[in-house]
């Protein structure tokens, strides 16, 4: 079909629609014409008509008062479990819309979102609370109908929900400074072992992050692959980490 035919067919469409409403039209007002005639000729005829008009609007007062809201009086608002949900997505328009929107649709409560560069695109993190029972494959299964891919599902920390800049200068201005939790507000949940000396590589390989250090290194191991974006935070987090080691104690306080 041409781009001219286009046209052509949804004006013949739209008023072959008009013609139809309006015979409908037609034939509601003969029914109802019919109706009132015949009721005109009997002395109970407004009777029942005022007994309609009654029903009516007892049925529709009492479709309200059992459709309304129930106020959650005495009871503490569900808050759900708390999962982070990591998922690759197209860089185009409207992907990450997508993805929300199949959240959203399944009651899962989006608390913050991560927008990770990737070489293949761009990864979306979110942290979600779900209503209690909800499993992680329930949460993929969601997802990947909304567009994401290689998807992956893990429990989060409440502590989480906290945005990343206020956990880093919580834990960084604390007065005993901890290296591994800085790291973790900047990674999420992972395993952090130190490196015999000498081993000094760097880098992401998949799930295990290698970061350099004065006595050797670090490796770090979780669930889900790190960016490169992760990888240059806890590379910052770690020099921040030795910046505020070297400062005197009361220099910090």
């Amino acid at each position: 079909m041409s781009e001219a035919e286009v046209p052509r067919k949804r004006a013949r469409t739209s008023m072959s629609r008009e013609l139809v409403e309006l015979a409908a039209l037609f034939i509601a007002t003969g029914v109802a014409d019919l109706f009132v005639s015949t009721l005109s000729h009997n002395r109970v005829g407004p009777v029942v008509l005022f007994g309609l008009g009654v029903l009516l609007i007892v049925t529709a007062a009492g479709r309200r008062w059992i459709h309304r809201p129930v106020p959650a009086r005495g009871r503490p608002p569900r808050t759900g479990v708390a999962w982070r949900v990591r998922a690759t997505v197209r860089d185009v328009p409207g992907s990450l819309a997508a993805v929300t929107a199949a959240l959203a649709a399944h009651r899962y409560d989006i608390v913050s979102l991560q927008v990770l560069a990737v070489p293949a695109g761009v990864v979306d993190e979110f942290l979600v609370r779900a209503p209690e029972g909800t499993t992680a494959a329930d949460i993929a299964s969601v997802t990947e109908r909304g567009g994401g891919r290689e998807v992956r599902v893990v429990a989060a920390d409440v502590h989480e929900f906290v945005d990343l800049p206020t956990r880093v200068l919580t834990i960084a201005a604390a007065p005993d400074l901890d290296r591994d939790r800085l790291l973790r507000a900047v990674l999420g949940d992972c395993r952090i072992e130190s490196s015999p000396a000498g081993r000094r590589a760097k880098g992401a390989d998949g799930a295990v992050l290698r970061l350099p250090d004065r006595d050797g290194g670090l490796v770090v191991t979780r669930s889900l692959p790190f960016t490169p974006v992760e990888c240059a935070r806890a590379e910052a987090a770690l020099a921040l980490a030795r910046r505020l080691a070297e400062l005197p104690a009361d220099g910090r306080g």
